[in-house]
């Protein structure tokens, strides 16, 4: 089993490397090895065995990582919960995966005394119960797990509606593991920087990079100066981030007085890279960039653009390609009738290979919704260029139909973005008598603006039917923690 053997090879290869670190722990892949196997007999006393789901409520932090290896080993599958989320939504997920335990961090857990009846064991991580668990090792035999054993049941980011329980085997996680690694090459010396949650599918970058035998450094959330000190401290070699958190960190006061010389690369995905947060970056931190493109339902990261590929900043014109995908899966942009596109032929990316997904979780429906011809339907519009590389043009469900002429939100929020005033921003469609929907801008921006003349500023870049009809102000575009932004709430 992928994850097993992943422990089993770095413990033999490099057993007094650092693993993981947090601010509380440090851990060799020895120890690692040996904590995951320990917990996994102590998990199995409890009654926890093959087939159960486990939710996991907690920060990022050593523990969660040992958890959710431990229970892979046992042919249990880990949930992992989303911790800013409200009461009735965290029982609503524990209660459609039909969860036997909770395990997580104590505060966390007080927020939510009262949980579905199947959950019959509630553990803090950060309580000596749990660190007690399996220690002395039982002589307990553990199951033989296969690598299409269902191990997890990962929940999508929920921009469009109600989160989604995608199921996933270790032969998910190693296609993915080894088709990026064919890529990305790593080298022995790898200490990666975590900012983004284990609670979600980009947590498979660091799993992948954990199968490298990379030291994965996790902070209890992201700041711009833990982040900072967190590469200084560690002499950090990458960092896995997204792009809104690469601009935080650019405005920071501390960025000039960190000692970041170490960093080689930094990778970036969930939401497109402004150009301007890039353009200052490749001035300012002299490290190379890797585009990570990918989703939960198709096993994580399938595309990636690397640091040789990157353009320099003067020579983007719209965005960004995401890369070609990796070795082992497949991908194309295809029309609604699911007929593969020319290149440069703007139509729907689809996935297909060993990464994706067993289906979600209960919901087959859901499931045959999004797998066309056995392709898995990504939502995202986009094209293949000649050099076989992905570019992403926007999302299905925010295309903006005005008088039956497509109109792409990203398209508009690039040429306001392009104001030197506008902060953030984001477009939707809103109904209108005459054309059926016309783009209506948020827009955060420098105390002062006008409206008028961001109008203006974009009807300079824009084709009259792109324009906006009208600029709204707002304090902060609403996202979720990975970056991508919750056009559901501003539709509302």
């Amino acid at each position: 089993m992928w994850l097993t053997q992943l422990l089993e090879r770095n413990r033999q290869c490099r057993p007094d490397r650092l693993a993981l670190v947090d601010e509380q722990r440090r851990i060799t892949w020895s120890q690692f090895h040996d904590r995951t196997l320990e917990l996994a007999r102590g998990l199995a006393d409890l009654g926890i065995g093959r087939g159960d789901r486990v939710a996991v409520l907690s920060k990022d932090r050593v523990e969660v990582l040992e958890t959710y290896f431990a229970l892979a080993r046992l042919g249990a599958l880990f949930v992992p919960l989303n911790h800013s989320l409200a009461v009735p939504e965290v029982a609503g997920i524990v209660e459609r995966v039909g969860a036997v335990a909770v395990l997580g961090e104590s505060d966390l857990l007080d927020r939510h005394p009262e949980l579905p009846a199947s959950v019959r064991i509630r553990m803090a991580l950060d309580e000596p119960a749990f660190e007690a668990l399996g220690a002395p090792a039982t002589e307990r035999d553990l199951p033989e797990v296969a690598d299409t054993d269902p191990i997890a049941v990962l929940h999508t980011s929920a921009t469009t509606g109600q989160a989604k329980g995608v199921t996933v085997d270790s032969a998910s996680f190693r296609a993915i593991a080894l088709g990026w690694l064919a890529v990305a090459r790593p080298t022995d010396d790898i200490v990666m920087v975590n900012c983004c949650p284990l609670y979600h599918g980009s947590m498979v970058v660091s799993l992948t990079y954990l199968a490298a035998g990379a030291t994965v450094v996790l902070m209890p959330g992201f700041t711009p100066q833990r982040a900072l000190a967190a590469v200084e401290e560690h002499r950090a070699t990458h960092m896995w981030l997204v792009p809104q958190m690469l601009r935080f960190m650019l405005q920071a006061k501390g960025t000039a007085r960190a000692d970041l010389s170490s960093l080689r690369e930094i990778l970036y995905g969930a939401a497109p890279m402004p150009l301007d947060v890039y353009a200052e970056a490749v001035e300012r931190l002299g490290c190379g960039f890797r585009q990570v493109y990918g989703m939960t339902e198709v096993g994580g990261p399938f595309v990636t653009l690397g640091p040789d590929e990157h353009p320099a900043p003067g020579d983007v014109t719209a965005r960004i390609p995401c890369g070609r995908v990796v070795p082992g899966m497949s991908a194309r942009a295809v029309d609604e009738a699911g007929r593969e596109l020319p290149r440069g032929g703007i139509g729907e990316i689809v996935v297909r290979g060993p990464g994706v997904m067993q289906g979600y979780w209960n919901d087959p429906e859901a499931t045959r919704e999004i797998v066309l011809d056995g392709w898995i339907r990504t939502g995202d519009l986009g094209f293949v260029d000649d050099a076989g590389r992905i570019h992403l043009v926007d999302r299905t469900k925010d295309v903006i139909i005005r008088a039956g002429q497509n109109v792409y939100p990203s398209e508009i929020e690039r040429a306001l973005m392009s104001h030197p005033a506008v902060r953030d921003t984001a477009v939707v469609g809103m109904p209108d008598d005459d054309y059926g929907e016309v783009p209506l801008a948020y827009v955060v921006a420098e105390p002062g603006t006008r409206a008028a003349d961001l109008l203006a500023h974009a009807g300079q870049q824009l084709a009259p039917y792109k324009r906006p009809r009208r600029v709204e102000f707002i304090e902060q575009v609403p996202r979720n923690p990975a970056g991508k932004i919750v056009k559901k709430l501003l539709r509302a």
